[in-house]
């Protein structure tokens, strides 16, 4: 049962094209900073991006962190990612988004569970995922995906990997993980969609790289002065209309 990390990478964002890939700091970009965090765990790791040739440029950032990519489909992310996991004989998936750059290394091992279908920090009845803390992951098996591929074909789904598990919770095996104290606040917003989003970001992350390169939610949250914070609250409605 070998578990391994997805990173879902792509350049053609609606709303803000090339964000990952994008100067962030100094010379790297937000693919490179994710990567390089991702790196300090224990689990194989591979980028997952669209057979586009925009995306020819994820497969060239990947490379110079000496970390594994694959191409497959641009549309259908849940093929792409089954035929990833299989490619590198995965049989549970850690699933990382690439505009998150203070992914929280810290709450992944948690996660794995290979006894599950899926494994994920739970805010009520919403998955991390859909929160725009933009600082977790989640664990899915192999197989739960392959179920889904089997009982749907509706666009939504094969576009957004993990949604029909939570969506239909009859048919598979769920671990509902509780956010630590930390993550109570609703007016966080560190996940990047758009260009606000990445100035922000990057005047946070500069904050917190200059005191530990290592730094944690904590540092984080620490940096945060009351103008970003109101920053967020207005991505935070905006994103939510």
């Amino acid at each position: 049962m070998k578990t391994g990390i997805i990173v879902q990478a792509r350049t053609g964002s609606t709303r803000l094209p090339n964000k990952v890939i994008l100067p962030f700091y100094k010379d790297r970009c937000i693919l490179d900073i994710i990567l390089q965090r991702l790196k300090t765990l224990s689990y194989p790791l591979v980028v997952a991006t669209s057979n586009h040739t925009n995306d020819n440029q994820i497969i060239e950032i990947s490379k110079r962190n000496n970390i594994q990519a694959f191409k497959g489909s641009e549309e259908n992310v849940l093929e792409r990612f089954i035929n990833c996991a299989k490619e590198n004989s995965f049989s549970n998936i850690i699933r990382v988004c690439a505009d998150n750059p203070f992914i929280e290394t810290s709450l992944i091992e948690e996660l794995v569970d290979k006894n599950v279908d899926y494994s994920a920090h739970f805010f009520q009845e919403k998955p991390s995922i859909q929160t725009h803390w933009g600082v977790f992951t989640e664990f899915v098996s192999r197989a739960a995906l392959e179920k889904i591929q089997s009982l749907t074909k509706e666009k939504t789904y094969l576009e957004h990997v993990t949604n029909y598990i939570y969506q239909n919770p009859e048919f598979f095996t769920i671990s509902k993980m509780k956010p630590p104290v930390l993550f109570q606040a609703n007016d966080i917003r560190l996940t990047v969609d758009n260009a606000d989003d990445f100035k922000l970001a990057q005047e946070l992350y500069e904050l917190c790289i200059e005191k530990n390169f290592n730094f944690n939610l904590s540092t984080i949250l620490e940096k945060i002065s009351q103008e970003m914070r109101l920053q967020m609250v207005k991505s935070i409605a905006f994103n939510q209309k």
